[in-house]
């Protein structure tokens, strides 16, 4: 039996879920209602006299809370600054660095076969404009030990290598990668690295000062529980004056001596609701009060109760883990049996009533189909039991009504025979 230190079911009346069974924080986060209702005194307050709002509040706002970003992380806060999501952080380096001769015909950009599509999508779209080709390191999955990782990435490296983007926590797979190792065997065969740290900000310790990669993007909507459209980008000291906003405005000629260029140039891109950017703290206290030990108590034991669904989940599908321990955190993904995805999620959306993430893994990772997990503060044990419970009767209704079809089948191919 699972035994948490929080009490889950009460804490779960802070998210608004409407009955939903909620079992996909990965893909999106979701906010606590202290969170959404901070954000919306933010917009009353911009709505009410916006002159005040975007020439004041939102240049502190943006300040303090690059400021609380940069602890966060461990990071020099002069090399902070705000995105909307890590997608956009992606796009943002990569195109700067390409407008700016970094990538020459003949380069190449290192990839994992676990990358997140979007950002993937990035890289090929530099590599056709430069001349530089895209390199993909093959990581297996099921996944044995974290070493594996590190030496298909470096195994993938040659004197052409110019960059690599590498995820700390992957997406479709749920791992998470030895960066400090990957980072640190790159730089010794001196090739950059652009983090897509999407999962990590409270999910895993992040101090970018020891990790010393060039570039690192992470997401506040997920883990952090802050409002969509709150990201930040880190780039480092060397980088810096030449990496600009994907949109050019005011910042690109301001003369104020006291702010650096890479700042002036991203503190202000055009008008836009920036209030998700201001959410950051305040789901971090939010998430911090909810357990004795703050924050890291709160991850440990969602920790916990993600190996305790895993692990019931694997049993009833009787198979093992498909990766080790030590590269698993508050999120993990299963190998179903073949079939389509689409009607299990639904069967298990409209019967069952679980939002669950259920689709088919990249061709390049090659399993077939794929069932993500994770949990968060508000998912309970008894979820978990649920819907192991309602995955097992799903598949066995499925398995049913493939032998139905194929008997339907088999009967229309005698009838014409006859």
């Amino acid at each position: 039996m699972f035994h948490s230190d929080i009490d889950r079911a009460k804490i779960a009346q802070e998210w608004d879920f409407n009955g939903v069974d909620y079992m996909n924080h990965g893909s999106f986060g979701a906010c606590p209602r202290a969170v959404k209702e901070f954000q919306s005194k933010q917009r009353d307050a911009l709505q009410r006299n916006p002159m005040d709002y975007f020439s004041d509040d939102t240049v502190r706002n943006m300040a303090e809370n690059r400021l609380f970003w940069a602890s966060f992380i461990g990071a020099d806060p002069e090399g902070v600054v705000h995105m909307e999501c890590t997608t956009q952080a992606v796009n943002t380096v990569m195109k700067s660095l390409a407008l700016r001769g970094y990538f020459k015909s003949g380069d190449e950009i290192l990839l994992t076969s676990h990358g997140y599509n979007a950002c993937n999508n990035v890289a090929r779209e530099i590599a056709e404009l430069t001349g530089a080709t895209v390199i993909v390191a093959k990581i297996p999955f099921p996944i044995a030990e974290a070493g594996q990782v590190t030496g298909a990435i470096l195994a993938a490296v040659t004197n052409k290598t110019r960059l690599a983007l590498i995820d700390h926590i992957t997406s479709e797979t749920a791992l998470i990668f030895p960066i400090h190792d990957i980072v640190a065997g790159l730089k010794k065969h001196g090739v950059e690295t652009l983090v897509d740290g999407a999962h990590a900000p409270a999910h895993v310790p992040i101090t970018l000062e020891k990790l010393g990669a060039a570039f690192y993007t992470g997401n506040g909507h997920k883990w952090l529980c802050a409002a969509p459209g709150c990201a930040f980008l880190y780039v480092r000291e060397d980088f810096r004056d030449r990496i600009r906003p994907l949109s050019t405005s005011h910042g690109a000629n301001d003369t104020n001596p006291h702010i650096s260029a890479f700042q002036k140039n991203f503190a202000w891109t055009g008008t836009r609701d920036t209030t998700a950017w201001s959410t950051p703290k305040v789901a971090f206290e939010t998430l911090s009060g909810f357990h004795r030990d703050g924050l890291p108590g709160l991850i440990s034991d969602n920790k916990r109760l993600l190996r305790y669904g895993y692990k019931l989940l694997l049993d009833a599908l009787g198979q093992k883990p498909h990766a080790p321990d030590d590269m698993l955190g508050t999120m993990a993904t299963l190998i179903l049996p073949p079939g389509e995805p689409l009607p299990l999620r639904n069967d298990l959306r409209q019967r069952d009533n679980f939002v669950t993430q259920l689709w088919w893994a990249s061709p390049s990772i090659g399993v077939g189909r794929i069932l993500r997990i994770s949990a968060q503060a508000y998912n309970t044990p008894e979820q978990y039991q649920r819907l192991t419970a309602a995955l097992f009767a799903g598949l066995k209704r499925e398995k049913g009504s493939v032998k139905s079809a194929l008997k339907t089948w088999v009967k229309k191919r005698l009838i014409k025979k006859v």
